[in-house]
């Protein structure tokens, strides 16, 4: 019961303008109209022909007008022709209901229907008055429709604006970030081969060291942007990275590296190979002579295969989660697809990565 009447209120509420106008209607031609006439009928009969009065209101304004097609040559036939269908329907049923609860004492008429040519004239300007009506109401309907999507379309337009200039920002930030981003490294380079001058004479293994590292981070930075690049500065930054880690560890490293000039001309995603090297010196054992580590490159039937090969460092402090391959495998699945594929495989002290890129054939 709580849900009926909450709907009912929530029907009122949404359709109060409706309730209002017709209750404003109704009074001023009951009551007033009455009092100037000096005479009412019963209440029923103003139930009765308000019932059907309502729904050919809104039954003309949101069926026949519609189905008249008012925007087309169409709607020069078409809606006379339902018009006409409107008055008779609506007579017949009226004046034989109407007949039927007079005769019968249910609903007592001041003056009862009839069926002759004067009650049909004054039934069809009833029918006409409140087409009339209705017909003002569709076209009050349509002016707000109208103007509630030119009102969306502005809306939609100044968002469009808005957007833009978003945009706009965003690249003008961009645009500055980029600047600074090129300042940076400018002045981190220009630090870097002040410091190898300076150290070049007195610890040459230093400037050694700063030498590759300078390398490294230019090749990372420009190439960084680049879809693709030409493997063998990949493979230079690689060289450069087995120094610095020989450097570093003061220790001799071994590790062999295999690649025709072929591959070298190849072009992939950049840092590839770096990222598999690196891998290497974190988890692996480079210190035995007898199994050295091993990177080789080989094309073949427009197939790029990378292979690592390593022993397992035994003196690695916390278990390895692969985060880099696991990049790795993110950058390949964005770059390539299902056309490269990644491997890992460790048996007892070894472990070994192999991937493999389906590539166009070199021009």
């Amino acid at each position: 019961m709580k849900i009926i009447l909450s709907e009912f209120i929530n029907f009122i509420r949404k359709y109060k303008i409706h309730f209002i106008g017709w209750s404003i209607f109704i009074f001023y031609e009951v009551v007033i109209m009455g009092l100037i006439r000096k005479q009412f009928s019963p209440v029923g009969n103003y139930v009765f022909f308000y019932i059907f009065n309502i729904l050919l209101f809104y039954f003309h304004a949101h069926f026949v007008m519609p189905g008249a097609k008012m925007k087309t040559v169409q709607a020069l036939w078409r809606l006379p022709l339902l018009i006409l269908i409107e008055v008779v329907v609506y007579i017949c049923i009226t004046a034989n209901l109407a007949n039927f609860f007079h005769r019968n004492g249910y609903i007592t008429f001041l003056s009862p229907p009839q069926f002759s040519l004067d009650g049909y004239i004054g039934m069809s300007y009833r029918v006409i008055y409140f087409i009339l009506f209705s017909s003002a109401y569709y076209y009050i309907l349509g002016y707000f429709e109208e103007r509630k999507r030119a009102e969306e379309k502005e809306k939609e337009r100044l968002l469009v604006i808005i957007e833009n200039q978003r945009i706009y920002a965003d690249l003008i930030k961009s645009q500055h970030a980029h600047l600074k981003a090129q300042i940076n490294p400018h002045f981190l380079f220009n630090t870097l081969n002040f410091i190898y001058t300076s150290t070049r004479k007195t610890t040459p293994e230093a400037a050694e060291a700063i030498l590759a590292l300078s390398e490294m981070m230019r090749y990372s930075i420009e190439e960084v942007s680049n879809t693709n690049s030409p493997l063998i500065g990949e493979l230079e930054q690689v060289e450069n990275l087995i120094k610095l880690h020989k450097i570093k560890s003061h220790q001799e490293l071994y590790i062999q590296m295999e690649y025709d000039e072929e591959v070298a001309e190849l072009e992939i995603v950049p840092l590839l190979v770096m990222t598999l090297v690196e891998n290497m010196f974190k988890h692996g054992d480079l210190l035995q002579q007898a199994h050295p580590a091993q990177l080789q490159l080989k094309y073949k039937n427009a197939v790029l295969k990378i292979e690592t090969t390593n022993l397992i460092s035994k003196n690695q402090m916390q278990p390895s989660h692969h985060i880099g391959l696991d990049n790795v495998k993110k950058r390949l699945k964005a770059a390539y697809g299902d056309q490269a594929v990644l491997h890992t495989l460790q048996q007892e002290q070894q472990f070994k990565v192999s991937l493999e890129i389906c590539l166009s054939p070199v021009n």
